[in-house]
């Protein structure tokens, strides 16, 4: 399934049928003969992924126990522990970032908390660049020079960073003279 046509074409639809989809999406979730598949793929000690809602992006796990209706899990890199429903394990490492069509700004859908982004200050033409710290409805919380910004999502950029480190960077040059 391409979950990025159904979240274009879900953009269309009304309130009223979101909430009767979200409703029918619930029942299949909790749905027993849905369930059994699931946890027989699960095991102990397993590493995998789950999407986290809060965070809005997947996260890296350890399967620690699978009890009746939900899995215990460690992320990997925050060593927190959570009981999360089935479900929420992404078992087959489906691609979860979703991009909107749009020619202007990010959609609150595209962010997730840690992402690195930029805007521009319209006061002065001032471009700014910061990690995403919360995710509000019509706005994002960036943390820029440990000062917060709260910037509606139509004015922010996704900004690319490379894996290297400015000083191991600065080293590698230096080395290279």
């Amino acid at each position: 399934m391409n979950i990025q046509l159904v979240y274009e074409e879900l953009k269309s639809a009304s309130d009223f049928e979101l909430f009767r989809l979200q409703v029918a999406i619930g029942k299949l979730l909790e749905d027993p003969s849905k369930i059994a598949p699931l946890k027989g793929k699960i095991q102990i000690g397993m590493d995998t992924e789950y999407f986290c809602t809060e965070r809005n992006k997947s996260i890296a796990c350890t399967v620690l126990q699978i009890k009746r209706t939900r899995v215990a899990i460690k992320e990997k890199d925050t060593g927190k522990k959570w009981a999360i429903p089935f479900y929420a394990l992404n078992l087959d490492d489906i691609e979860t970032p979703l991009q909107s069509n749009q020619q202007k700004g990010i959609t609150k859908a595209e962010l997730a908390i840690g992402d690195t982004v930029g805007f521009i200050d319209s006061r002065d033409n001032q471009e700014f660049f910061g990690q995403v710290i919360k995710l509000n409805p019509k706005r994002a919380v960036i943390i820029i020079d440990n000062t917060s910004w709260t910037v509606p999502y139509e004015m922010l950029f996704p900004v690319l960073t490379s894996g290297i480190d400015a000083e191991k960077q600065t080293l590698l040059i230096a080395e290279r003279d």
